[in-house]
């Protein structure tokens, strides 16, 4: 993602204690709150994504969200990296909190909201942020939300944040909560899930057939490489996971984008009990 215009035109609080949080600082784990995180299969402690990690540049932090079994594992919760475009799910959750009160979205803010999610178009973006109040009100929003970890910044774009806060935003987009009801949550879920192809990639790679995946992407050139990101929910084949990735001072886009969609495929995989040997190109 660009801050200037980028459309491309190609044929959607539950703030509840997570029931165990693993932490992964590099390869290490630092702490497990629970049996069950012991005993669950934790992504980010398999050898191979551990050694496919090691051998990447760039900065990775990652989390992911298993709603069957509660537990949360983290891959380096303390970097906060900048948004880019995964913020446009934050900006929708926002005026969708501020409006569902009154009716909801007007038909004018439905067709800018499809444009921004579905195309990652920028004006529509920026027509939105406006709308809701600018960074005073999604940092309200966050805030609220227990985002303690992102701080909003007036060019949306830089928004900073970190994976653990970014499955506290899905989480209201995506389960029961007070601040989305769900009229706005069945909403926004539905944009995510209609993502257009040429964006199709990140943490809807690597999966299995008829997966429904609901999920965000952001890039954004800055002066020290690529920032690349991923958010989403993945459904099917007995899993349901919330997970977020981002990158930053990576290389390239496609560099980037390798990396989430290898990480994508080794979660995935782990939270069926699959025993992953070696890391091979993502399952598409």
């Amino acid at each position: 993602m660009q801050l200037g215009k980028r459309r491309r035109l190609l044929p959607l609080l539950v703030l509840a204690a997570i029931a165990a949080t693993v932490v992964i600082e590099e390869t290490q784990v630092v702490s497990a709150s629970a049996r069950l995180a012991l005993e669950a299969p934790n992504p980010f402690t398999n050898p191979a994504l551990r050694a496919y990690l090691r051998g990447r540049g760039g900065n990775v932090t990652a989390a992911a969200y298993d709603v069957n079994s509660g537990a949360t594992y983290a891959y380096r919760p303390g970097v906060r990296e900048q948004t880019a475009s995964i913020i446009k799910v934050d900006i929708l959750a926002t005026l969708l909190h501020e409006t569902q009160a009154h009716g909801g979205l007007s038909g004018e803010q439905q067709a800018v909201a499809q444009g921004m999610i579905e195309a990652s178009d920028n004006d529509d973006a920026t027509t939105l942020w406006d709308e809701a109040g600018g960074a005073p009100a999604v940092q309200a929003f966050d805030d609220e939300a227990g985002m303690g970890q992102t701080t909003a910044n007036g060019a949306w774009g830089l928004t900073t944040t970190t994976p653990l806060d970014q499955l506290k935003l899905l989480r209201l987009v995506m389960l029961p909560n007070r601040l989305l009801d769900s009229a706005s949550r069945d909403y926004e879920y539905e944009l995510m899930r209609h993502i257009i192809p040429f964006d199709t990639w990140g943490v809807s790679a690597g999966l299995g057939q008829g997966t429904a995946v609901a999920f965000k992407n952001g890039w954004l050139p800055v002066a020290a490489g690529w920032q690349v990101n991923s958010i989403g929910q993945v459904t099917g084949s007995g899993r349901h996971y919330l997970i977020a990735v981002m990158t930053n001072e990576e290389p390239t886009e496609a560099y980037g984008i390798e990396t989430i969609e290898r990480i994508s495929a080794a979660t995935w995989q782990a939270l069926a009990g699959e025993t992953l040997l070696e890391l091979g190109p993502p399952r598409k």
